[in-house]
């Protein structure tokens, strides 16, 4: 049976600064060939990359904005407009890859921020446990 977690990432609105996993949680227990589905926010987005990597256990992973390894997603961001809490943000629906052990989501993101509208690139990950 597949199971789905919801893999939110967002990014603050008000400054466009920051990205945040807050789904699944960090440390969870995720399956290989499980579905994840996450919705991202933000505001001017020029496009982003959501990957899962093997962590050795003996050091950590290396930032999202330096080695993402299994790319998920790579591409546009076009978030719409919906109610609630977090009105803007798009959904992705992405598989666990077959990795297992200890393993990060890394997002990297170009995005433009500002008056003046300066192009700016910015990485989150979080580490999980992935499971056959």
């Amino acid at each position: 049976m597949e199971s789905i977690f919801a893999f939110a990432v967002f990014a603050s609105t008000a400054l466009g600064q920051g990205i945040f996993i807050n789904s699944p949680a960090a440390g969870s227990k995720l399956k290989v060939g499980e579905t994840i589905t996450g919705f991202i926010q933000a505001m001017a987005e020029i496009g982003i990359a959501i990957g899962i990597q093997s962590c050795p256990a003996t050091r950590p992973c290396p930032a999202p904005n330096e080695y993402l390894q299994n790319v998920l997603y790579s591409g546009p961001f076009a978030p719409e407009y919906h109610t609630g809490f977090y009105d803007q943000y798009q959904n992705f629906t992405l598989t666990v890859p077959d990795v297992t052990g200890p393993a990060q989501i890394g997002i990297t993101r170009a995005f433009l921020v500002g008056a003046g509208w300066a192009t700016t690139v910015g990485s989150i990950a979080s580490n999980y446990t992935i499971v056959a």
